[in-house]
């Protein structure tokens, strides 16, 4: 069958785009694009809230069209985590209880931060400080229907249950933690050749995927960027190449931006409060300290 034998399912923002495209690189593996079709969950969760998401079963075997005489087939959506049991009811129903699935994890601190950081450069809805929309996440999440989950900067870190759930679920399922993939690339990427079983190779890193640290100067400019608008009608119809619309963009936005302020340490300190509880079960369930994250 033309579909996926191959998940990483998140944590958003733990270098699942990086791993993504760096399987993409090896002779067995196929990785779709888009990266994040969301076919899993999209229709329970709600039609509107991922952009690009793929809704129906022909456009999600049409990603992997001419693919199945590759070893693996793979997607990377990453709020499969986050809605586990959806996720498992279907895998099940759609896939195979074999299907090969790496889960990324990150300091959910930072994760909290560089989420919230991702959707305010790129989703026009979120305009909140940090602290704000932490507050409202969730009432803000399930109150507006087409608000992406990937505002619930609290939730999506709380990795204890979303791990269990899914460990306890399928057998082949392989965990990275950021610090080790950052850290320790090589290693770490040769662990995975080992899980999929396939040849290792070398990866090429040179490409930059989903370079954050930076936010938009006004949210003018972030609105003319993010929004449908009658100027970018009008590029498209005076400017026919892509690449040359894409040039336009990359230096208007690079004169638009600024690098991201450091976390307040107040907001930094009742986050590790937080997540205290969560880590130390994470850390037991995955017989390994994590609580550093959170010291």
């Amino acid at each position: 069958m033309a579909l996926p034998n191959l998940l990483i399912v998140g944590a958003a923002k733990s270098g699942t785009t990086s791993l993504h495209n760096y399987l993409n690189q090896h002779p067995d593996v196929f990785m779709c694009s888009p990266k994040e079709p969301h076919f899993l969950i999209n229709k329970e969760i709600g039609e509107q809230r991922i952009p690009k998401g793929v809704l129906n079963l022909e456009d999600y075997k049409s990603l992997f069209e001419g693919k199945s005489g590759k070893r693996y087939r793979g997607e990377s959506s990453v709020m499969y985590l986050s809605f586990p049991e959806i996720t498992i009811k279907n895998i099940k129903k759609y896939l195979s209880e074999d299907v090969k699935i790496i889960i990324m994890l990150r300091n959910p601190v930072e994760r909290a931060y560089s989420g919230y950081q991702h959707v305010k450069r790129y989703n026009i809805m979120e305009s909140l400080s940090f602290e704000d929309a932490l507050e409202q996440s969730e009432h803000r999440y399930h109150n507006t229907s087409n608000m992406t989950p990937a505002s619930r900067y609290l939730e999506l870190g709380l990795y204890y249950k979303q791990v269990k759930v899914l460990s306890e679920a399928f057998k082949n399922i392989h965990l990275i933690i950021y610090d080790d993939y950052k850290h320790h690339f090589d290693k770490e990427m040769n662990k995975v050749f080992h899980f999929l079983g396939v040849d290792p190779v070398k990866i090429n890193t040179e490409g930059e995927h989903m370079v954050g640290g930076w936010e938009w100067k006004s949210e003018w400019m972030k609105s003319l960027m993010m929004k449908k608008n009658p100027l970018k009608t009008a590029l498209k119809f005076l400017l026919p190449f892509k690449s040359l619309r894409k040039g336009i963009r990359v230096n208007l936005q690079k004169g638009n931006i600024k690098k991201v302020k450091k976390i307040n340490p107040e907001t930094k300190r009742w986050l590790k409060g937080y997540y205290k509880s969560d880590v130390e079960q994470l850390s037991l369930l995955l017989e390994r300290d994590l609580n550093y994250w959170i010291l």
